[in-house]
């Protein structure tokens, strides 16, 4: 899918990062949205429903990837949250350390005591490992939605300058509008990044006003997958297993011991 980074200032409501809610459920795109999505049927009344979509790598998932999906999911009030790991990023030369079937693992693992969340497997579906373009996993989620369903897809920052170069950018925008997470190691304030955005060439290019309205402002959670997994590889250390436990929530990492994930990964 190509994404990556996060970006809060507004009060949070609680409910999207504490509770205790059933695991979520691999999601499966020839279905129904009520069995899609694992959620009550009631969701896809004729109440005007937000979905949030948010996809990467999550190789391995850390608390970033966790904690500030939720929070910008709660501030712009939607009722459900999407993960999606990308078979492969058109973004990214290398290719993930750990298999889909183990990315998507450790996000049902990460997320399972999180309300409102489920992991989808629906590009880890498509053959042959084929990148993984934004626009085409929207279409899909759109097809399947009903019209009463608003998309928003959640990019970083530094995504949404480079929206415009993106595979079929006015595409996008259409399906889901975007929201951008605005962190405080972006190198501008929220105020900045609105006009930086708005002086995007067209399709990506908004007003000013509009793209105020898109970011959240979040916290700063110094957290990298390529952070995490050089530590795997030092894990026998007192310290870099301390440094673990801050960076990874306990059921990722059991997750990745039980699996044997990452004990040989190359441009570590």
């Amino acid at each position: 899918m190509g994404w990556q980074h996060l970006t809060l200032c507004r009060q949070i409501p609680p409910m999207w990062v504490r509770g205790v809610t059933p695991a979520p459920v691999i999601l499966s795109f020839m279905r129904s949205p009520q069995a899609t999505l694992g959620v009550p049927a009631h969701l896809w009344g004729a109440s005007a429903r937000t979905v949030v979509v948010f996809g990467g790598t999550f190789d391995p998932p850390h608390r970033a990837h966790i904690d500030l999906p939720q929070r910008v999911a709660a501030s712009v009030g939607a009722d459900w949250l999407v993960y999606i790991p990308a078979a492969q990023s058109p973004h990214k030369q290398h290719r993930p350390g750990a298999s889909g079937h183990h990315r998507l693992g450790m996000m049902r693992a990460a997320i399972a005591r999180s309300p409102r969340c489920s992991a989808s497997d629906i590009e880890l579906r498509r053959p042959g490992g084929q990148a993984s373009f934004t626009v085409d996993t929207l279409r899909e989620l759109r097809a399947i939605l009903p019209e009463t369903v608003t998309l928003r897809l959640l990019i970083g920052a530094d995504q949404g300058l480079a929206l415009h170069r993106w595979h079929e950018p006015q595409a996008i925008v259409d399906l889901a509008e975007p929201v951008v997470m605005h962190r405080p190691s972006c190198g501008a304030t929220s105020k900045e990044l609105a006009h930086q955005l708005a002086n995007l060439p067209a399709p990506a290019g908004a007003s000013v006003a509009k793209w105020k309205s898109r970011i959240v402002d979040v916290p700063q959670v110094e957290a990298s997958s390529t952070r995490v997994r050089a530590l795997l590889r030092h894990s026998s250390d007192p310290q870099a297993r301390a440094e673990l436990r801050r960076l990874v929530p306990g059921q990722v990492l059991h997750y990745i011991e039980r699996h044997g994930l990452y004990r040989h990964v190359p441009g570590l």
